[in-house]
């Protein structure tokens, strides 16, 4: 069977790039799969596998998907990434990454018959495409024919399980986690500064020692199970809402900060701006805010009903079908 769904994206110990591109792209492939029984043979990932990329080639092995490579010295939407693209007889592509399309690249993919969605990309361009989506980069909220952007938008890995969310008013258990790249050591502060505190009595601290989850869903269990988690402002941070957790959100990366103000209005998270001393003291103070807490909790269901993840893969799944 021919590849049906191409997925042009990566995962790299890279500033900017991380591993939210690759699994969102991945979480896409097990919507489709799981809901319009697209067979997991007609779908195949294209990604730089070599150096700060080698990240992208161990999650594809662990999720058992099909992919090729190419090489790293290639730029994005040059007429060398068109010519590897291209010779593979794929109905869709799927561009998940911070780019800057260019109208003769997506004229060219149209030529040959193929349909092109993007993912957060920046450039006007995208308009010209047959579908995209900026869920995470954006200026502000849109709803046009086949383009869309929002935070509402967000096609988030913890949407695919099924596990009982829980609420719990005791702070004991915390989750960390910051990406498959965590370039500025957050982890590693975070967790000398919690440990020498004395103010707080935390019995247990999940994913503290760089602790590696075989299954994504194991992943979820653990966070689920958590009093309170803190993370990065990417993926997590929507897991951690869609749960209903407590979440304390900091920056990894320049793009990130945006989305975290967003959410933050919106009263579903706080923010820790810093990682120093008075800061991380002021979120941990935040807890003890019974009202703050409860209004926190109120917020994030609010959120969580506004979800239009599905608009998106309908229409990933029309171009598929059509």
């Amino acid at each position: 069977m021919s590849v049906k769904i191409l997925f042009r994206c990566d995962a790299a110990a890279i500033s900017e790039i991380g591993s939210g591109h690759l699994i969102r792209s991945i979480t896409i492939a097990k919507i489709l799969i799981k809901k319009y029984k697209i067979q997991k043979k007609e779908i195949l990932f294209l990604i730089k596998t070599k150096n700060k990329y080698s990240l992208g080639k161990k999650i594809l092995e662990k999720e058992n998907f099909n992919y090729k490579t190419i090489s790293e010295k290639i730029k994005n939407y040059s007429l060398n990434e068109y010519e590897k693209i291209i010779k593979y007889k794929f109905k869709i592509i799927i561009f998940d990454r911070l780019g800057n399309i260019n109208k003769s690249f997506i004229k060219k993919i149209k030529l040959s018959d193929r349909k092109i969605i993007c993912f957060d990309d920046k450039s006007k361009n995208r308009f010209c495409t047959n579908l995209s989506c900026n869920p995470l980069v954006f200026n502000h909220n849109y709803n046009k024919k086949n383009h869309y952007a929002g935070n509402e938008y967000n096609i988030i890995p913890s949407k695919l399980f099924s596990i009982k969310k829980i609420k719990n008013k005791n702070i004991k258990k915390i989750f960390l986690s910051f990406g498959g790249y965590d370039q500025k050591k957050i982890k590693d502060k975070l967790i000398s500064f919690i440990k020498k505190n004395k103010s707080f009595h935390f019995s247990d601290m999940a994913n503290l020692n760089q602790k590696k989850f075989e299954k994504r869903s194991h992943f979820f269990k653990s966070m689920i199970q958590s009093d309170l988690v803190i993370c990065s402002g990417g993926l997590t941070m929507f897991d951690s809402i869609n749960f209903n957790k407590i979440t304390i959100v900091t920056s990894q990366f320049k793009h990130q900060i945006k989305n975290i103000l967003r959410m933050k209005k919106k009263g579903t998270i706080i923010y820790l701006k810093d990682i120093n001393k008075p800061t991380i003291n002021k979120a941990l103070i935040e807890l003890n805010d019974t009202k703050k807490i409860n209004n926190l909790y109120q917020n994030m269901k609010k959120y969580n009903k506004s979800d239009k993840m599905n608009i998106i893969i309908n229409k990933i799944y029309k171009l598929y079908a059509n």
